[in-house]
């Protein structure tokens, strides 16, 4: 197996967890396994989709992000903020106001994704056109999808769009600017995300496929949003100043729209959203069910972005929102010269990615091979009923963590529920024979 050791954003409380199995049935990648009563999170298997988070009602499964105090290291702080936080605030605290809201929490910069969205399009067409060879090619800028793919669906790696993710390019060339235009050195400078999810906050600390780690930290929005509420009243009596926004940069974060933005007369795409239903596509994709596509954008979060675990809206009232300030706002012209200049020199490539190797039993094949015929000599055994009482989330991962030494066959409630049964009848006709 993987010896890797992988960061994640979702966190076991192990005090507050009572052994249900909630979080075992729902983990798309069965990640989860229940032992002694508490919950284990695989890290080599979780991709931070938040499932677990949803289902636990004993807030046992908690999403993290970096404390605000992180941005007190830098001498100049940046923060680049996700399209989906300013469809969190009610439709009386204007888009103005709560970026300038940012500000105020000691940020000397705060830039948004939706400035790079449209350059975003133009590079994926590029990408499309250039890469006639591969079909369809999947979107990466969802981190749990990446990860997905990389853990059950490995030979899809070379079809992923291999460009960085809009607030990663956005880093890169804000990083570079700010050097020279302010002449500070780089260890100087603190870029930080405002993140709709777990997965982006794990992104940010263990990037797939960068050369090097672009960003300083990851807020949620749920943390940031509770501490600019603070000074969202007072801003509002106040005269706004010049604050640069770009509406149309805001459908990033609705759900379809980016295909929609990246169809056109040769290229074809298609969108879908949601844990279970981009593990379908991409099941039909890797048997070419979905040629006839050019082009897919998938998004883990329901409704999209602004479905994540770290948003306080709902996710339907967050879109129409956002859809009024699309409709209402004017865009700020945005110079993308040397934008397009990085991107011709390769500046947003990533690094080729791996598979994650977990799906072996033993990286020995004569092993693998010996162990595979004890997991199905177990299986035969099994009930079949894929209960979770276990604590793995089926008979089969339960057959498989016997043979890894990970349980034991005792740890079948039917099947210790079953010999009980039969040994105390054993016992009783024994019994009735002796007085007979």
């Amino acid at each position: 197996m993987d010896n890797k050791e992988y960061f994640h954003a979702v966190q076991i409380v192990e005090d507050n967890c009572t052994g249900c199995t909630s979080c075992v049935r729902v983990c798309a990648t069965e990640a989860i396994r229940v032992r002694n009563r508490k919950a284990l999170i695989d890290p080599a298997r979780c991709v931070d989709c938040g499932n677990c988070v949803v289902a636990c009602k004993f807030h046992a499964i908690i999403p993290k992000s970096d404390s605000l105090e992180l941005i007190n290291k830098f001498k100049y702080k940046v923060a680049i903020v996700s399209t989906s936080y300013f469809g969190q605030f009610s439709e009386d605290v204007s888009y103005e106001v709560a970026k300038q809201a940012i500000y105020e929490l000691g940020f000397d910069q705060v830039e948004e994704e939706a400035m790079v969205t449209d350059f975003m399009i133009q590079m994926i067409r590029d990408y499309v056109r250039m890469h006639r060879n591969r079909r369809p090619i999947l979107s990466s800028n969802c981190p749990t999808v990446v990860r997905l793919i990389q853990l059950k669906f490995p030979s899809l790696l070379p079809n992923i769009f291999h460009i960085e993710a809009p607030m990663s390019i956005l880093t890169r060339y804000l990083r570079d600017k700010i050097q020279k235009e302010k002449g500070l050195k780089e260890n100087e400078i603190g870029i930080f995300l405002i993140v709709p999810c777990p997965a982006h906050v794990t992104a940010v600390h263990q990037p797939e496929g960068a050369y090097k780690h672009l960003q300083d930290g990851a807020f949620a929005i749920s943390m940031i949003y509770g501490k600019v509420h603070e000074h969202i009243k007072r801003l509002q009596n106040e005269p706004t100043p010049n604050i640069v926004t770009y509406p149309k940069g805001l459908t990033w974060a609705l759900s379809g729209v980016q295909a929609d933005l990246v169809d056109c007369e040769d290229i074809r795409a298609l969108s879908a959203n949601g844990i279970d239903n981009v593990i379908e596509i991409l099941s039909r994709v890797e048997d070419h069910y979905l040629d006839q596509y050019d082009y897919i954008v998938l998004r883990s979060c329901t409704n999209g972005c602004v479905g994540g675990f770290f948003n306080v809206e709902n996710p339907f009232v967050a879109m129409s929102r956002i859809k009024k300030m699309i409709k209402e706002g004017k865009d700020t012209p945005v110079n993308l010269k040397e934008l397009e200049e990085l991107y011709r020199a390769g500046e947003f490539d990533v690094a080729p990615l791996s598979p994650r190797p977990i799906m072996e039993l033993d990286k020995d094949i004569k092993t693998a091979i010996v162990k595979m015929k004890q997991l199905n000599e177990i299986l035969t055994t099994l009930p079949g009923l894929n209960c979770c009482a276990c604590g793995s989330p089926s008979c089969y991962a339960l057959a498989e963590d016997i043979v890894q030494g990970k349980a034991t066959i005792d740890d079948c409630l039917v099947l210790l529920k079953r010999y009980t049964l039969e040994s105390i009848q054993d016992d009783f006709l024994k019994k009735n024979k002796n007085k007979e």
